[in-house]
């Protein structure tokens, strides 16, 4: 059983962090998924609010200038692209010798057409763009043409910063990206900044940095500084976290709960073979002295004797009726857990009651003891289950004596206070340890011997006296310190609904 339950609790354990670092992992690839896709983003955002910019000049300048904006481009039989625009002149002709077929690849060293001077064609060539090799090759032509644009445009109409601004903070909104940036446009070819958003005293070492070539011919480039994006991440991720955390909750508790119920169980079991073996012991105990008597009044022939006679039936008394009030225990639990458990209510006098539970012990116990009783006022009746009450004082009236040692000194006072009585056992005995007070009421549970002598019993007593006065809608508490003797505090209402 040991063994099995070990190997249970491993398993659970290591079922339960293979789930964690499997959801932890996935979490992890997850967020750096989502970190590059924010990072693309940002770059894509760059990239159209430069576009829309651009062609908001492009217009602009159309309109004030009266000329139509015109691209073209330069292609050999290879698939190379030059892109050049310009504003024309409305009646400006282009002549046809300006275009010659080219049936030469322009980028092979022999070609030496004297169309092109050795300027012209290294700038060609630098500036060219493969078409047809695939779908991405569009959007380099693209691209090329949004940067020619930019060689004509910004000669004449600058580039306006915060209307980039603008359009960049609305792109990153579109993309759920609600961060800070700044923007600074730099002239590459000597390191100078053309126009800047940056406050002077930003720390751009916490910003992250994106750099945006726009020119061809003259470097040019804005430098966009960004909030780190890790907080926005966490953020878009908020639902996948909360449910995954959910998730691992609900299955941290539930293996939980599931080792607590098979620890709760082993006890259970364990305490069940306890008190089988105690309960075994204690029925065989009466059992045994009340057929030593008989058997001895029977072949022994002392019925003559009235003396011995009258000895030996007192002892049969007493342990049948000792025998009859484990049975009624017992018995009393065992219906209570079936639910059809019903108390019989009536009045009852707890001075009487106390005098009988008293005067019982007296001729049951061993050993002499002394009870000290005190009622306020002096007569107290309330409405109990006559059996039940009895076997609930006479237990922890037996307690007190059992564990009180030579000379037991035992008081009981009540008292009744606005409809409820109050009733506190007090004894002189070895009192209870802090951590054992909590379980006194448990089910089986008996506190272990220790350097005491070993005391009879099964470990059902209290837990019945608690279960009985719950059923009476009372409580009971203990105050008890090692060496000073315990308190048994029990409160009950005067009267019951019926």
């Amino acid at each position: 059983m040991k063994s099995s339950f070990k190997y249970v609790v491993i398993l659970v354990i290591l079922s339960l962090s293979g789930i964690f670092i499997y959801q932890l992992f996935w979490l992890t690839g997850l967020y750096h998924s989502r970190q590059a896709q924010n990072r693309e983003d940002i770059r894509m955002a760059i990239k159209n609010a430069d576009h829309i910019e651009l062609f908001d000049r492009a217009d602009f300048l159309s309109k004030a200038l009266h000329k139509q904006r015109e691209t073209s481009a330069i292609a050999d039989t290879e698939g190379g692209v030059a892109i050049s625009t310009s504003f024309p002149d409305k009646d400006s002709v282009i002549s046809e010798r300006s275009i010659l077929p080219l049936d030469t690849n322009i980028y092979n060293p022999s070609y030496n057409s004297k169309t092109l001077s050795k300027e012209a064609g290294e700038m060609l060539k630098s500036t060219a763009v493969k078409v047809g090799d695939d779908f991405s090759s569009l959007g380099e032509l693209g691209l090329q043409m949004q940067r020619a644009l930019h060689e004509t445009i910004d000669t004449i109409k600058p580039i306006s910063l915060a209307r980039f601004d603008s359009i960049l903070s609305s792109h990153l909104q579109k993309s759920e990206l609600d961060i800070h940036h700044y923007t600074e446009i730099w002239n590459l070819e000597d390191s100078s900044i053309i126009s800047s958003s940056v406050p002077a005293n930003l720390d751009r070492t916490k910003y992250e940095l994106y750099k945006w070539d726009y020119t061809t011919y003259h470097k040019r480039a804005y430098f966009v500084y960004t909030e780190p994006t890790k907080w926005e991440t966490v953020r878009m991720m908020s639902g996948i976290l909360f449910s995954s955390f959910l998730i691992l909750l609900i299955l941290t508790l539930s293996f939980a709960y599931m080792l607590w119920f098979l620890i709760h169980q082993k006890t259970v079991e364990q305490l069940k073979d306890d008190f089988t073996h105690n309960v075994t012991h204690e029925l065989k105990t009466p059992i045994a002295i009340t057929y030593a008597a008989v058997e001895a009044m029977i072949h022994y022939n002392i019925t003559g004797n009235k003396e011995k006679t009258n000895k030996y039936l007192h002892v049969c008394h007493e342990e049948l009726q000792r025998l009859g009030n484990m049975v009624e225990q017992i018995l009393s639990l065992s219906l209570e857990r079936k639910k059809v458990f019903k108390l019989k209510f009536e009045r009852i006098d707890l001075n009487e009651l106390t005098g009988k539970i008293v005067e019982q012990q007296t001729i049951k116990s061993s050993k002499a003891f002394h009870v000290c009783r005190k009622f306020t006022p002096d007569t107290i009746c309330l409405e109990a289950d006559r059996t039940h009450l009895y076997n609930i004082l006479s237990n922890i009236l037996d307690n007190a004596i059992k564990y009180s040692g030579d000379d037991p000194q035992i008081s009981i006072t009540a008292e009744e206070t606005d409809g409820v009585i109050s009733i506190c056992i007090t004894d002189n005995g070895i009192g209870i340890a802090e951590e054992h007070l909590s379980h006194i009421f448990d089910k089986f549970y008996r506190i272990p011997n220790e350097n005491r002598a070993p005391v009879k019993g099964y470990g059902i007593g209290l837990f019945y006296v608690k279960t009985m006065i719950q059923k009476h809608s009372g409580t009971i508490r203990v105050e008890s310190h090692p060496g000073e003797g315990s308190s048994f505090i029990i409160t009950l209402p005067q009267t019951h609904e019926r």
